[in-house]
């Protein structure tokens, strides 16, 4: 069945990137073939945002499109309504929507604001510092020497564009081929699809008939397009102007003849990268081993560069004004991805306060790295797997070298999204294949493709629906694509011979559907035994448990599925009918609402009764203040962001599962989720044994500090490397707003710093015995010999913080105390002597 619909485009900016994005999201809906015209000019595939964009459609243009297939007539049903309407209406009413991210802007911490330290803020997007020689990276711009050259005839600069756009693709695929990280195998085939867009190659040959030359008609194509792409409301496809901009930055290297030097970057020693819009395949051709940090302007936190970056483990800063035309090529730069800022002015002082911190976060790591390698046990002898959330077999091999217990939810998307075809059984086989070897004998949770809602694929047709994320996604679109299905078991299956894989299914509301996809795992692993192939035949089957239907059919479940796993983000805003993503709504989105705690017991509790295996693989367990619920549920795992690893199983060494369980029953008869986030926050009684307010571990004899800024950083450190803390420059800021209202240099050379904060997990007394001593604004202006840190938790109200105050600068007034502790020589001697005179010790 074919049907059409002529219509005159009355759209005041015609069909941008927020229209063509909204006309994709509507077409890929359903499973006719959609094509969009101008006039009586050539159609396009209207599932393409770079297509539909390329058309160049304004007000008073009259379109066609045209649907072909059994649903054409909804097809043109729902594109008459958009175009009468919606489009109009949303163009009209419907502000860009805020980024996500756009509230993290960088901070420089209270050490360098000290320093009066000449920075430029951005947006962190990948934690880390980086220190190198900046290096200035331009955009995609005309060769001088070819600027204002004549073009030739039509017929040899359209051969130059098509030759170029050939041996671009050609390039590209090989790459993709040969490449032995997925990430880059994969961004490097999506490239080379950008690379064959029909809207992109329309719009260059268009420019070259007008009289432009090739190399000219590349340039302005990319501008163009890049132009519209960046209008867009949505982030994702802003973040596609880059690769746009790598695409065509490519091909001009080739219509040049290798005169464009904007691709290849040759670095010479550790560097800085400073760029407006820093391609993905820049990053991919430089000597990574040299890049130490990259300022970026106009990349967003979803471009492939970014996500490259984050593989790779770059400290990375964007949203940075003029980035640039702040740094002079060749000097010196720092880049703190984790604060959030770049330092181009990187004098002495600056040099030493990372000096500084580098020793700190080696300290840290030394602690940390051999107990992450640890299982994640409780004081009261309680294991909890910590596994990681992976997408790719870098990410992976990264968590298992930081002491990932294994992938608790390997997503798949990544193979099915951003392509025009999907992927075949042998490329997933390799992806998976890869995971497996990368997580070393560790067990590996491969769910199936969890297409729908927020992630369509365009090549699926998938059909309109009023609300997608109540609607036909996850396993429900399974029957619709049993091909899809199968290759991508297929591949599991074959991948499981390999080492530990089980297989999950998404979205799974009912018992009929877990048999259901019981039975397609069954069918496939016969045809693989009847083929000869090997597999894994008691590889474990579960389902996600994002529904909250299920959980009260878990009795059911269990009689056809091996394990669960929750996912906290989806279950919680079904189970409190929120959309996540709708600010006017927010507050009621929190997984520590009392009925959901609740539902959390009765699944896990279901589960437990039957033998069954369960996890958590949501947001909710990536928290620490969460650990106590997540003890308390019983759960026999949690899976994570990769940078929450070792943090986690250090929280779950401090915890008492006794305790907790006790906390989770206060916690489900809380009557709103302010008193629930009170209860966790006073986790001190929670630990099994609670630690000291002062140990050996906190006392430094002879500090190198140098100054009061120096020396409050060095003594909240010491509460970071002794496990106390995980957000030490939280403490160092409310370190200094109590030290603004008044000096805590009680004289005699002695500073009591104090503060109470949120981010301090237990009381603790830090002492630093100084090398030299400092100056601190002390009542007697003498200058100070002995810091001593105090902090308390704020949600400790026994007034302990006054108490142990007031109590050691009572005893700092007496001269035989201050020359007993002056006289303490080593760590352990200080401690014995705080506990007797404080009365700390137990």
């Amino acid at each position: 069945m074919q049907t059409e619909l002529r219509f005159i485009c009355d759209l005041p900016s015609g069909f941008h990137a927020r229209p063509a994005s909204i006309i994709c999201e509507v077409v890929r809906r359903f499973r006719s073939r959609v094509w969009l015209a101008k006039g009586d000019g050539t159609p396009i595939d209207a599932r393409s945002v770079l297509s539909i964009v390329g058309l160049d459609v304004h007000a008073g243009d009259a379109c066609i499109v045209r649907a072909e297939g059994d649903d054409a007539d909804s097809v043109i049903e729902a594109f008459r309504r958009l175009v009468e309407s919606e489009l109009a209406a949303r163009e009209e009413t419907q502000a860009p929507a805020a980024d996500p991210s756009a509230k993290h802007i960088g901070r420089l911490p209270p050490g360098l604001r000290a320093l009066n330290t000449a920075h430029i803020l951005g947006r962190p997007v990948c934690a880390g510092v980086g220190a190198g020689e900046c290096v200035l990276v331009g955009g995609l711009e005309l060769p001088s020497v070819l600027r204002g050259q004549n073009a030739r005839s039509v017929e040899l600069e359209l051969a130059d564009i098509h030759a170029g756009i050939a041996a671009v693709r050609e390039e590209l695929t090989k790459r993709a081929a040969s490449s032995k990280q997925r990430m880059e195998g994969d961004l490097l085939r999506a490239h080379s699809e950008i690379a064959g867009d029909p809207a992109l190659i329309t719009e260059i040959e268009r420019l070259v008939h007008s009289g432009r030359t090739a190399a000219q008609a590349v340039v302005d194509a990319a501008g163009l397009m890049c132009a519209v792409l960046r209008q867009a409301e949505s982030a994702y496809v802003r973040d596609r102007a880059v690769d746009v901009q790598d695409v065509c930055m490519q091909v001009l290297g080739h219509v040049t003849g290798g005169m464009s030097n904007a691709v290849e970057v040759t670095l010479e020693r550790d560097s800085v990268i400073f760029a407006e819009e820093l391609t993905a395949n820049q990053l991919l051709r430089m000597d990574r081993s040299r890049v130490r940090g990259l300022v970026l302007g106009g990349v967003g936190a979803t471009s492939h560069t970014v996500i490259l970056a984050r593989s790779l483990r770059i400290p990375t800063v964007i949203d940075v004004p003029h980035a640039t035309s702040i740094a002079a090529h060749g000097s010196r730069a720092i880049v703190d991805g984790t604060g959030g800022f770049v330092i181009t002015e990187v004098g002495q002082d600056v040099e030493r306060y990372y000096q500084r911190e580098s020793v700190t976060q080696d300290r840290w790591l030394k602690r940390v790295v051999p107990l992450a390698q640890q299982p994640a046990v409780t004081h009261d002898g309680v294991r909890l797997e910590i596994g990681v959330n992976a997408s790719i077999a870098e990410e992976v091999a990264g968590a298992t070298a930081m002491g990932a217990d294994g992938v608790g939810l390997l997503r798949t998307e990544l193979l099915f999204l951003d392509r025009a075809v999907a992927p075949s059984e042998d490329e997933q086989y390799d992806a998976y294949s890869a995971v497996v070897q990368a997580a070393a004998g560790r067990s590996v949770i491969i769910r199936t493709f969890d297409i729908g809602g927020d992630k369509p694929a365009a090549y699926l047709s998938m059909p309109h629906e009023e609300n997608p994320f109540l609607g036909v996604r996850g396993i429900r679109l399974y029957e619709l694509h049993p091909e899809l299905l199968r290759g991508q078991l297929r591949a599991i299956a074959r991948a499981s011979a390999l080492g530990t894989v089980k297989v999950m299914a998404p979205m799974v509301a009912t018992a009929v559907e877990a048999a259901w996809f019981r039975g397609k795992v069954r069918e496939v692993q016969g045809e693989l035994k009847a083929a000869g192939v090997a597999f894994d035949g008691a590889m474990p089957i579960g389902v996600m448990i994002e529904v909250p239907s299920v959980a009260l059919v878990m009795d059911h479940l269990s009689d056809v599925v091996d394990f669960f796993s929750i996912g906290t983000n989806d279950l919680c805003q079904y189970w409190m009918a929120v959309d996540r993503g709708n600010p006017g709504v927010g507050a009621l989105y929190n997984p520590r609402q009392p009925s959901f705690l609740r539902l959390l017991r009765q699944i896990v509790t279901s589960a437990k009764e039957r033998g069954k295996w369960i996890g958590v693989c949501g947001e909710m367990a990536g928290e620490s203040s969460n650990i106590p619920i997540m003890l308390g549920l019983g759960v026999d795992e949690i899976s994570v962001a990769p940078g929450e690893l070792r943090r986690l199983k250090l929280a779950v060494g401090e915890r008492s599962a006794a305790l907790c369980r006790d906390l989770l029953d206060k916690a489900m008869a809380c009557r709103d989720t302010e008193s629930v986030e009170r209860l966790l926050g006073e986790q001190t009684h929670l630990a099994g044994n609670v630690a000291p307010v002062i140990d050996a571990g906190l006392v430094e004899i002879g500090s190198d500090a140098m100054s009061k800024s120096e020396a409050v950083k060095e003594a909240v450190d010491a509460l970071f490397i002794a496990g106390r803390t995980d957000r030490p420059r939280d403490v160092e800021e409310a370190v200094w707003a109590r030290e603004a209202t008044y000096s805590t240099g009680l004289g005699h050379g002695f500073a009591v710093p104090h503060c109470k904060s949120d981010a301090v997990r237990v009381p603790s007394l830090v002492v630093l015995k100084l090398h030299t001593p400092i100056e601190w604004g002390s009542m007697d202006g003498q200058p100070v010999r002995v810091v001593m840190l105090l902090t308390i938790p704020l949600s400790d109200t026994s007034g302990a913080h006054m108490k142990v105050f007031a109590k050691l600068a009572r005893r700092l007034m007496h001269e035989e105390f201050r020359d007993r502790l002056e006289q303490a020589c080593d760590p352990a001697a200080v401690e014995r002597l705080l506990n007797d005179e404080l009365g700390l010790a137990g």
